[in-house]
């Protein structure tokens, strides 16, 4: 099927601006679309004109009164960049054009303040300081790899961690989404994956819409559930040792369970090069636009590795990106490197080793008998993440293939 060809833009034409909003950050402006969570970095000047199109003005009358003040722009070119990242479409494809309306910065809920206010903030900084000084008070607190074991049997044990880490993550991304509507935003869960693992996250990309102040409390209220519940299980413990109560034997290993759960979680935040939520905590605090990015091209070109387009990409990156790139670029190396050697040392023997034992398990075990449907049901289990992570990684280089495709 052919494409329909791109609208023609001469000085006659006139747009129909979708609604957006304008946030500085800097020097430049981040303008988009919270409906699409389309956003462009925008100069002084560039949001001037967008506003002016966004009038109903057409582009030689933009041009005219730009010219009386002494100032070029291509009007034309900017108004076909809009149409092309979907800010905008032509009045004759839209209807009537008007005045394009800009949105306000989004408003929080009434609520809001309970789920992103002061005394949130203060509690959660409580609970870190807490956790900390528990485990500095009491290394015993502390997981190991024991902690795993809680139930009568491996098989058991390693089933009902996963289905224990599988419902504290989902309240983790849960905790992410109410902290986004809490701003007034809004989000949505995906799967995807971080090299070769499954990950749920939240989409908060239309928090490119709030001042950066308001960004931080979205991207950390995951990790703020997380440390709240380590707090809460480590002071029961620490009560226990104490003995203020004496819970069961078994109870206690469930604790110690979940203690090795939070910090198991806790941790990999702090793996930044794998995009985690401490990430986007990097990248509102540097006020940078597209760091991902600019850091891949930038490793790319480091390596020798980067084509013509890449380095045009890199040439024309923002120059926050740029800066902060210089450095954060050997995190990126450093973490790539360490997880080519975790997949190839650990990662790949694992799942082969634990294909194995399940098909052996399985021919070995009486059909119908406990032994049998527990490899089924643990094999299953385990190996589902490298199913889906699989199937994962095929839908996105599906998109990115369609994408390309649609632009070329």
């Amino acid at each position: 099927m052919t494409e329909a060809a791109a609208p023609m833009i001469d000085g006659g034409t006139v747009l129909r601006v979708r609604p957006f909003t304008v946030v500085q950050q800097g020097d430049d402006f981040l303008v988009g679309d919270s409906g699409s969570a389309v956003y462009v970095v925008l100069p002084d000047i560039g949001v001037r004109v967008l506003r002016m199109l966004a009038a109903g003005r057409a582009v030689d009358d933009c041009v005219a009164e730009l010219a009386a003040q002494d100032i070029d722009v291509d009007v034309a070119d900017f108004a076909a960049s809009l149409i092309d990242v979907g800010l905008a479409e032509t009045a004759a494809r839209g209807g009537e054009a008007g005045p394009g309306p800009e949105r306000d910065q989004a408003v929080r809920p009434w609520w809001g303040p309970l789920a992103s206010g002061t005394a949130v903030w203060a509690l959660s900084a409580a609970c870190a300081v807490g956790a900390v000084g528990l485990l500095a008070a009491r290394p015993s607190l502390f997981p190991s790899v024991n902690d795993i074991f809680f139930l009568s049997t491996p098989v058991r044990s390693t089933v009902g961690l996963v289905l224990m880490t599988l419902v504290l993550r989902a309240i983790h991304e849960g905790c992410h989404w109410l902290a986004a509507r809490a701003e007034g935003v809004h989000a949505t869960f995906s799967v995807s994956r971080r090299l070769y693992l499954l990950v749920f996250e939240t989409d908060l990309t239309r928090m490119w819409g709030l001042p950066r102040r308001r960004r931080f409390w979205p991207l950390l209220a995951g990790m703020a559930f997380d440390v709240a519940v380590l707090f809460a299980v480590l002071l029961i413990r620490q009560a226990a040792a104490l003995g203020w109560w004496h819970p069961g034997e078994q109870t206690a290993r469930v604790l110690a369970a979940f203690t090795f759960i939070q910090v198991a979680g806790i941790v990999p935040q702090f793996f930044v090069f794998l995009r985690t939520d401490l990430y986007g905590v990097l990248v509102a605090a540097t006020g940078c636009f597209d760091l991902w990015q600019v850091t891949r091209l930038d490793l790319r070109r480091r390596l020798r590795l980067a084509r013509p387009e890449h380095l045009a990409r890199l040439a024309a990156a923002h120059p926050r990106d740029l800066a902060v790139a210089r450095w954060f670029v050997w995190i990126y190396a450093a973490g790539l490197a360490f997880a080519g050697w975790f997949f190839v040392a650990y990662f790949v023997p694992a799942t082969i080793r634990l294909v194995v034992w399940v098909a052996q398990t399985i021919a070995a075990a009486e059909l119908g008998r406990s032994a049998f449907w527990e490899a089924v049901g643990f094999g299953a289990l385990l190996l589902s993440s490298r199913i889906l992570t699989v199937w994962v990684a095929v839908r996105d280089a599906v998109r990115r293939r369609r994408s390309r495709a649609r632009a070329a």
